[in-house]
């Protein structure tokens, strides 16, 4: 397998490497030969799935995006009063476009607040091509960008960014983790956050299961074609002959677990090569392949959450329907550096 390099690009046009298995290849071969067979949802987001996302969020079924967006923009200044005492760093984990980070940034920056902006994506293109946008808008803001997997830009910036920092994790992404792995990540930022650093995690809220549902399978099947993206993808980069068609998409929504569990399901007996591996995977009629969890939260699962892992909540910001929260989380346990 090849290595991927990573770069850190900071303000002055320094670039810092940071080398990085590509464990795509990796992955997809150990995913594929678990019973039930499984891949990561994290690979959905090449150029092709992030533009197909793009039209998720525009879907009037696919809520969460929305919230989000009305709570940062009712909620800016509780938000800059948080954090406006001192010069801080927002670090935007995921950044994408920063469509909704955006709102903070234009608030803050016509504040005259003092404030640099980092924002972390696993491709270097996405966050040099947000980096070179923002600055264009904002010629004085202050960036930094980081281009490798989350908790490597977290070692890096906890090494090298001093100074109070409000981290981001939107969009309910904290939802796609297992119990176990949610706990684990969150436990290791805590390990690279400073007493007064604190933590914003989107949470998709539970709610009427139909509301639900519809996000995650609806009826223009853009869904489908996201989720069946991550074969063609496989096609494209591996020398896969998935076809496309031979593949039915399923999402259901268990109220009990507060979980949405998305799938691709074999729709006749088949044979699939690939060629990185030199080797294929036999699928039988309606076998599936797991591709995504979404969990949906209460309250009280948050608390208990941000408990478990280090944390405080100091306060849950609500969109009008009460769909999504923000959660700030304050880090305890911890002296100042």
């Amino acid at each position: 397998m090849q290595s991927r390099q990573n770069v850190i690009q900071a303000t002055e046009k320094q670039t810092i490497p940071v080398f990085q298995p590509n464990t795509f290849a990796y992955d997809v071969f150990s995913g594929l030969l678990k019973h039930p067979k499984e891949l990561s949802s994290k690979y959905f987001y090449d150029t092709t799935g992030s533009q197909i996302f793009e039209q998720i969020m525009d879907l009037p079924e696919y809520y969460p995006t929305r919230c989000e967006a009305e709570i940062f923009e009712e909620h800016k200044n509780t938000v800059l009063e948080l954090c406006r005492k001192d010069y801080f760093h927002i670090v935007d984990l995921g950044a994408g476009d920063a469509s909704k980070t955006g709102i903070f940034i234009d608030h803050f920056y016509k504040q005259h607040i003092g404030f640099e902006y980092i924002p972390v994506d696993i491709s270097s293109y996405a966050v040099d091509d947000l980096i070179r946008k923002l600055k264009q808008k904002y010629p004085r803001l202050a960036t930094r960008s980081v281009a490798t997997d989350y908790l490597s830009a977290l070692h890096w910036i906890h090494e090298h960014v001093q100074g109070k920092k409000l981290v981001l994790f939107l969009g309910s992404n904290i939802g796609n983790f297992s119990i176990e792995e949610c706990r684990l990540f969150l436990a290791n930022i805590w390990q690279l956050l400073d007493a007064d650093d604190r933590l914003l995690i989107g949470f998709d809220l539970r709610k009427n299961a139909e509301i639900i549902r519809n996000a995650y399978n609806d009826k223009s099947g853009v869904t489908a074609q996201f989720n069946k993206n991550l074969l063609r993808r496989i096609n494209t980069e591996l020398g896969g002959n998935f076809n496309l068609d031979s593949f039915e998409f399923y999402a259901s929504y268990d109220p009990v677990s507060g979980f949405v569990k998305s799938y691709v399901i074999s729709n006749k007996a088949q044979y699939v090569y690939i060629e990185a591996f030199g080797r294929g995977f036999d699928f039988k009629a309606w076998e599936t392949i797991h591709m995504e969890n979404s969990r949906k939260f209460t309250l009280e699962e948050i608390e208990e959450l941000a408990d478990f892992c280090g944390y405080e909540v100091e306060m849950n910001l609500f969109d009008s329907k009460q769909y999504f929260t923000d959660s700030i989380w304050k880090v305890v346990g911890k002296a100042d550096r």
